[in-house]
């Protein structure tokens, strides 16, 4: 049995990876051109190994920047040790020019700049957009494989093909240049958002079974989007509708468990602690997207939840106004989650029978076999119809499929309002 320190300090290096991690193999990836990002990755991942032997007998003062130094000395150190067998720029060629561009790329002043600018140069052109954006999730964002099967509805093995492919492509590539032509920037940057959106979802609600809410991984997405209206040749207007989603959605993070760490339906969160300075942060950037030629997914998906966000309680909640976002949305971009939600908001509009209807025309697809908030929205309208016996089964299913405790409780809590 490990001794508390041990413990303590295997923790904070796990905390540490999730959260810098992948800002280090962004900026180390940036210096040393993408020919050198398993490199990049061996010398992060061996910093992390010595902190957790070097932290056993207690962490130091200023954990992320004992780590920085680490990750600097450890790449220096397999740059130099194997410099024979590795292409570098040749602006790196000298010692003094090596050791003064890693010491700059893992300064925090270049911490967004390095992420934001990887993640467009990774948008190579001959990669799918899917391939895109599984790279940006993996290499820029830190998240596993697992998480990003999840993440896109998959399994794990057609995750891994993707990060092959991808990895693949970018050792052909050499090297990456920042990209600054404003036809390029705008054919890459809906892979850059949408590998945003998924980032924030999985803190929001994750597949982690020990921590599916996260909400460093939100403000990192949060922080990333709004740095993107920062940059000229971005389009404000999308960068502004998905910085309004994240900040209605984060406005509500710290109702979204109870004191036990069980998921809140959304009607029975206290919309008295929703942070209200979020919610002023969404509506300002919702009014920005107004002046927009193009409606996308972010426009929908944001007004969407600023219906939710600004009405007093699910009672009060315009549900017409809802339905027709999500009419618009799965026209524009269809998902079997996307008509899971229009069916449940469809109950509220018109009735249980409907939303009944709506969500067994999308029973057939395979993708929402294992998910479990499928089964609990049908559960949960049987429950509501006073189909007790139709409701048991499908609880049942929900709990199975169940990612973490605090999913499995809730559903729990659910099944446990029936009546024999």
């Amino acid at each position: 049995m490990q001794d508390p320190p041990a413990q303590s300090a295997e923790a904070l290096v796990e905390d540490l990876f999730r959260r810098e991690s992948a800002r280090l193999v962004s900026a180390l990836a940036r210096a040393l051109g993408p020919s050198n990002l398993p490199l990049a990755e061996d010398a992060v991942h061996d910093a992390l190994l010595s902190a957790m032997q070097a932290w056993r007998f207690g962490p130091p003062r200023d954990p992320k920047a004992w780590l920085l130094r680490a990750a600097k000395n450890r790449a220096i150190d397999l740059l130099r040790r194997g410099r024979r067998f590795t292409v570098l720029p040749p602006e790196l060629d000298s010692e003094q020019t090596l050791v003064s561009t890693v010491d700059d790329a893992l300064s925090p002043r270049e911490d967004c700049e390095n992420q934001l600018s990887m993640m467009f140069s990774i948008c190579d052109g001959r990669l799918s957009a899917e391939t895109q954006i599984t790279l940006i999730l993996r290499i820029l964002c830190g998240l596993s494989g697992k998480e990003i099967a999840r993440a896109f509805v998959l399994d794990t093995q057609t995750i891994e093909r993707r990060l092959h492919r991808g990895r693949a492509r970018l050792q052909e590539l050499g090297r990456l240049h920042d990209v600054s032509d404003a036809v390029e920037v705008a054919a890459r940057e809906p892979s850059v958002l949408h590998a945003l959106y998924l980032l924030f979802n999985e803190g929001y609600h994750g597949s982690d079974p020990e921590d599916p809410l996260q909400p460093a991984l939100c403000a990192d997405a949060l922080r990333l989007s709004e740095m993107l209206l920062s940059l000229p040749l971005t389009s404000r207007v999308e960068a502004h509708a998905l910085s309004a989603l994240f900040c209605f959605n984060a406005a509500r993070l710290a109702t979204r468990m109870d004191a036990d760490g069980v998921f809140l339906p959304l009607s029975e969160q206290d919309r008295s602690l929703w942070d209200a300075g979020l919610l002023a942060r969404g509506v300002a950037h919702l009014s920005e997207t107004a002046t927009g030629t193009r409606l996308t997914r972010w426009h929908l998906e944001a007004g969407i939840a600023c219906e939710h966000s600004l009405a007093a309680s699910v009672e009060d909640t315009n549900w017409s106004r809802v339905v027709v976002l999500y009419d618009a949305l799965f026209a524009l971009s269809p998902s079997p989650v996307v008509a899971l939600n229009r069916a449940l908001a469809i109950a509220e509009l018109r009735g249980l029978t409907a939303g009944r209807e709506a969500l067994l025309a999308v029973a057939c697809d395979p993708r929402l076999a294992a998910y479990p908030f499928f089964w609990l929205a049908r559960a949960d309208i049987e429950r509501r119809a006073g189909r007790t016996s139709d409701a048991r089964p499908l609880y049942a299913k929900a709990i199975a499929l169940s990612r973490s405790r605090a999913e499995r409780v809730a559903f729990e809590r659910k099944l446990a309002l029936l009546q024999d």
